[in-house]
């Protein structure tokens, strides 16, 4: 949990990408969160007057107009920032994209392409200033890179675990009153995992202008807010959880990098990678890199950039964080790397939480 730890929080910087190092730039790796939605039926208490669906004309959890014009839009922005470094048309050995087996994850890439590739030249194939690009996605049981909850059941335990140490146990204490406020209110006894999925539909019953009941006000946004953030630190609380919460991920990234650098990466000319994912992938990769203290929620559309370049001979990390507090994606320093790592340091630096296939137990 955040104050139970001793954090040394690191400068961040704004960092454009120039053209020195647009030259030097070889491969992208970008993890973002879907756009503004309506609220999942299970985040409204159970008396909630616009429980209903009807309320919801697109339905429970799926993107708004405005969540959609945001995900276009991050389209857009990798197109400007990397409009030199990509090529004008889409060709399918140039980019991976993948998401969640959820529909606003998938939807939110379909955006994202939209707004990075739209059709040129003889892509144009009729009025419509819109290609249909593939992507690929894995059932919920098997994409521990994305969907780590639902993928490894042992992910669960130890969470349980972590929620019976003495230490946690004191920290929760704090919640005491919020906790017995849900448990009154929803019929079920909430722990101190519950406060994180109520605070997004209080968040979303906000954000679409639907009134909060008057009961709320005494929960929402304070204690709720900060139980929430406590969630992802209570998911990254052990070396262990943090190679399932981010570890796989990672180690993904960095593979990429690696078959890149020593030429085994298929196919060999592809520059991009896509995950379309949830706040959770953005939060919890950036804890468990040790390279941001997470104090919010992350934004609709937030997303990590990871960059791999070759710089005087030397193959390393640029690590960028879209948080839209500034013009452009803010730089971030490396832990006892800096702000452009080698890979092979940033390996060796991340080794207690690169994740052997056996830490997902499913």
């Amino acid at each position: 949990m955040r104050s139970m730890r001793f954090l040394i929080v690191l400068p961040i910087f704004w960092v454009s990408l120039s053209a020195s190092s647009a030259d030097t730039l070889k491969q992208v790796h970008v993890v973002f969160r879907h756009g503004g939605r309506n609220p999942d039926e299970s985040s409204l208490t159970p008396d909630c007057p616009y429980k209903n669906e009807s309320y919801y004309p697109e339905g429970y959890g799926q993107l708004t107009n405005q969540g959609k014009l945001t995900e276009y839009n991050i389209g857009v922005r990798l197109r400007k920032r990397y409009d030199s470094f990509l090529t004008d048309t889409w060709n399918i050995n140039y980019i991976e994209a993948r998401t969640t087996d959820t529909n606003r994850t998938k939807q939110s890439l379909e955006l994202v392409l939209a707004g990075l590739y739209p059709p040129v030249g003889t892509q144009k194939w009729g009025t419509l200033a819109w290609q249909p690009i593939p992507y690929n996605y894995y059932p919920v049981a098997q994409e521990k890179e994305l969907l780590f909850w639902g993928a490894c059941s042992n992910y669960w335990t130890q969470i349980n675990e972590v929620l019976e140490t003495p230490a946690i146990v004191e920290y929760g204490k704090r919640y005491t009153e919020l906790l017995n406020v849900l448990t009154e209110k929803t019929g079920s006894e909430a722990t101190l995992l519950s406060p994180f999925n109520y605070y997004f539909g209080f968040l979303v019953l906000e954000q679409l202008g639907f009134p909060l009941e008057s009961w709320v006000d005494d929960i929402y946004p304070e204690p709720i807010h900060s139980a929430a953030v406590d969630y992802y630190y209570l998911i990254t609380n052990t070396t262990s959880l943090k190679q399932i919460a981010g570890g796989f991920l990672i180690r993904k990234i960095l593979e990429d990098a690696e078959a890149l650098i020593n030429g085994t990466l298929s196919p060999a000319n592809r520059k991009l990678f896509l995950y379309s994912g949830h706040e959770m992938n953005v939060a919890t990769l950036l804890l468990t890199l040790g390279a941001y203290h997470v104090t919010d929620i992350p934004a609709y559309g937030s997303h990590v950039i990871v960059e791999v370049h070759k710089i005087d001979g030397i193959w390393g990390i640029k690590l960028f964080f879209e948080n839209y507090e500034s013009s452009e994606p803010i730089a971030i320093r490396i832990p006892n790397c800096g702000y452009f790592c080698s890979v092979s340091s940033m390996s060796k630096a991340l080794r207690d939480i690169i994740p052997e296939d056996i830490a997902c137990a499913s």
